[in-house]
């Protein structure tokens, strides 16, 4: 009878080792699978940011280039303008030089 006792409490010491080696064993699966999922997460997140940032990257060039287009044909404009009123007062600047000459010297 002790030793049936004895025997039987071998046995459960046993079992209880086994559940324990097996709830390791699934604690350590369970922590690698959050581990390797976390990584995936982590993986997609950077790939999300990567693809926002060159998005954002690529509207802020199309707009500075927009902005550059815009201001190189303001200044265009406005030298065309400058030119025209150079060469509308410039006309008649020979001339009135002269006659300014004449009026001083003469």
């Amino acid at each position: 009878m002790k030793s049936e006792l004895l025997l039987r409490i071998r046995e459960a010491e046993t079992a209880a080792t086994q559940r324990v080696e097996t709830a390791q064993e699934e604690a350590k699966k369970i922590v690698s699978d959050a581990r390797r999922k976390a990584d995936e997460v982590l993986a997609r997140g950077r790939e999300a940011a990567d693809e926002a940032y060159q998005q954002a990257l690529a509207t802020a060039r199309a707009e500075a280039e927009e902005e550059a287009k815009k201001a190189l044909a303001a200044g265009k404009r406005k030298a065309t303008n400058l030119r025209k009123s150079f060469e509308d007062k410039c006309e008649g600047a020979t001339e009135r030089v002269l006659q300014l000459f004449e009026e001083r010297f003469v």
